[in-house]
């Protein structure tokens, strides 16, 4: 790999460390705001969280197609075995600490929007049962089989507000 290709990959890497970076900042507010009950900020924060991840998808496929055209068969995931044939040395020493930012932010953010995901099933889990206290229908234990043997929910009495 020439000099200014090991330049060009070096920018790329950075930006991907950059989206990575702000991606994981997004999903720590994420976090935060799912404990309060403001849902416009909560709406605002995930429309930057979708973009962080826009943009990290495409830089990343930009960064693979970089890798394949300068001949790492795999892109990406050939890139650990590039990055030791890379000289000099220095330049070897800032891509692999990238790469390995990049890997260790991807962890992160992963187990963070984990988190968030479970967070968010636990308040619409809540808000269905408290749905479904107030259509009449208490506890999942009640369900019936139809006659194509899918169970389905019940109806124990009249809906709340009708009553």
């Amino acid at each position: 790999m020439t000099t200014h290709s090991t330049d060009q990959l070096t920018q790329l890497l950075q930006t991907l460390e950059s989206i990575s970076k702000q991606l994981n900042d997004a999903l720590i507010l994420e976090k935060s705001v799912l404990e309060t009950p403001d849902n416009q900020q909560l709406l605002d924060v995930s429309a930057i969280k979708k973009e962080r991840v826009s943009s990290l998808e495409s830089h990343t496929k930009a960064t693979h197609l970089f890798l394949k055209n300068r001949g790492v068969n795999k892109g990406l995931y050939g890139l650990q075995a590039l990055i030791s044939t890379l000289t000099p040395k220095d330049k070897k020493t800032l891509v692999s600490e990238l790469w390995l930012n990049i890997q260790s932010l991807s962890d992160a953010n992963k187990k963070l929007n984990d988190v968030n995901g479970s967070i968010i099933e636990l308040n619409r889990r809540y808000t269905q049962r408290s749905l479904d206290v107030l259509r009449g229908q208490v506890g999942g234990s009640h369900s019936t089989y139809g006659a194509d043997g899918q169970s389905m929910k019940s109806k124990i009495s009249r809906n709340l507000s009708i009553a």
